[in-house]
């Protein structure tokens, strides 16, 4: 799947858009002219977010220690 294809939701206003829509639009405002590739910026409220992408078996981990210190202030 190439950038052009690829689609990023909004974490802060749940928008669905596409990577290539906002290089060429909102990025262009940004010194670097979208080409950083680490961040992306919202077109629809502007919210600028990392576009790196957490692995699954990382965000799994996060949650079981979680859930675990969670437990464990209980008692």
């Amino acid at each position: 799947m190439t950038e052009k294809d690829t689609k990023v939701t909004c974490q802060l206003c749940g928008f669905q858009f596409p990577v290539e829509e906002a290089r060429s639009t909102v990025c262009q405002s940004c010194p670097l002219r979208g080409g950083c590739r680490l961040l992306i910026k919202c077109p629809n409220c502007g919210y600028e977010m990392p576009l790196v992408k957490t692995p699954d078996w990382l965000g799994n981990l996060m949650s079981r220690i979680g859930e675990w210190i969670s437990k464990r202030r209980v008692k």
